[in-house]
């Protein structure tokens, strides 16, 4: 990569700022040792090499005329792409035009697909115009749950060898997503289970994914403690938060619910998460969210959305402007991180991070970033150079660097 950063200008502008963030540095000094603290490192992720699969998308637009996106990732979440109600709109009968479609453009690409199963036909909902998630009914459960084993079987079946992650809902906590009760949903969880495991025992099965919101937790507490989490072999959050450093307390809040139902050893997926576009700082936050849910113990991270959800919500890319500075901060951080394994994270003052790697190529990196302003950073003679989030590069001068809310990748 050639070039500079575009958001801190020429080399010499730089060494200018840094000239004057100089006495901030002395204050908050990065302390380079074998005693730094791993404490907000997750014990399982202390030289694990992170793997392709741990970046995720969500392309709403799947199977269509949109092209496929400039940017790579291992796994598509089909939420927002495809549902129950539009598969199955009467009795018995299913169009599966759209479905194989979307099937097909992910084969083509060579990326897994996570199939969410919710959102009943009104033909079969138990009330018939329950408030909608997209259609009238779709928020309800069946009436008859024999209607929701054919579909489950159908899917499954029409899926065979192409899918392999199924996700039983969407933010059940919300009414205009489930108004029906948890026990009946935990039946539906188990009986998806079932059948699912029935057709191969290598196919894999989430929870419902709630929100870490004190509705989603209350939601997922009550659906673990009647034995919802028994019938699933991933647990699943939404990962939204007001600034990516709080989903730190909303994993270690949904950890601990697994624990008290002996159910620690699952592996946790944060199935959808993302920011409006309009953020002062998608870029940053999107890079610091993939980082923060990596070092504390989140397995896949899937992004909504690429093209914007709803509207602009989490655009990555434009058809005219193409990858937003977002998309390249997906790239980047996609890039600084697999085949990469975390040797330490801690915060070394209240508001900044540091976060060390040893790369792929064996080499040392750190990634470093505050949650607030700006300031300069010391750092160990080694590191020459920084990497940004838009991918430009530039020299470490007099052993400083900045550091802004927009993380950097110091590099040997």
């Amino acid at each position: 990569m050639a070039g500079t950063l575009r958001d801190w200008g020429s080399g010499a502008l730089i060494a200018l700022v840094l000239s004057t963030l100089v006495p901030f540095a002395q204050k908050w000094p990065l302390r380079w040792n074998a005693s730094l603290t791993t404490d907000a490192l997750d014990a399982s992720r202390v030289n694990a090499v992170i793997p392709p699969t741990f970046f995720g998308m969500t392309v709403n637009a799947i199977g269509s005329s949109q092209p496929w996106p400039e940017l790579r990732f291992d796994g598509v979440r089909l939420w927002g792409a495809i549902y129950w109600a539009q598969v199955n709109p009467a009795p018995g009968f299913y169009n599966w035009a759209r479905f194989d479609a979307i099937l097909a453009a992910a084969e083509r690409a060579h990326v897994d697909i996570v199939l969410n199963l919710a959102f009943t036909p009104r033909w079969a909902a138990a009330v018939k115009d329950a408030p909608p998630a997209f259609t009238p009914g779709a928020s309800s459960p069946p009436a008859d749950l024999a209607s929701w084993d054919d579909w489950v079987r159908a899917a499954v079946t029409r899926a065979a060898g192409r899918i392999k992650y199924f996700e039983i809902w969407n933010e059940p906590e919300d009414p205009k997503y489930y108004s029906g009760d948890i026990a009946t949903m935990v039946e539906m969880q188990k009986r998806a289970y079932q059948i699912i495991k029935a057709s191969d025992p290598g196919l894999v099965v989430l929870t419902p994914s709630s929100n870490g919101t004190p509705d989603g937790y209350r939601w997922q507490e009550t659906f673990m403690a009647q034995g919802g989490g028994q019938y699933a072999d991933v647990f699943a959050f939404h990962g939204y938060v007001s600034e990516p450093e709080a989903v730190i307390d909303v994993i270690a809040r949904f950890k601990q619910m697994l624990a008290a139902h002996d159910l620690s050893g699952k592996p946790i997926w944060d199935t959808e998460a993302g920011w409006s576009s309009k953020e002062d700082n998608p870029d940053g936050y999107l890079a610091r969210a993939y980082i923060l849910k990596w070092i504390n113990g989140v397995d896949r991270a899937y992004w909504y959305e690429y093209a914007g959800g709803g509207g602009d919500f989490g655009k990555l890319w434009d058809p005219a402007r193409g990858l937003l500075p977002a998309g390249k901060a997906y790239r980047t951080v996609q890039s600084w991180l697999v085949g990469a394994s975390v040797v330490a994270a801690t915060r070394t003052s209240p508001s900044t991070w540091c976060v060390e790697l040893r790369m792929q190529d064996g080499r040392n990196g750190v990634i470093l970033w505050t949650t607030r302003g700006r300031s300069a950073y010391r750092v160990e003679p080694r590191y020459s150079r920084y990497e940004g989030l838009d991918g430009g590069e530039g020299p470490v001068v007099n052993g400083m660097v900045e550091i802004s809310p927009k993380p950097v990748l110091l590099l040997e």
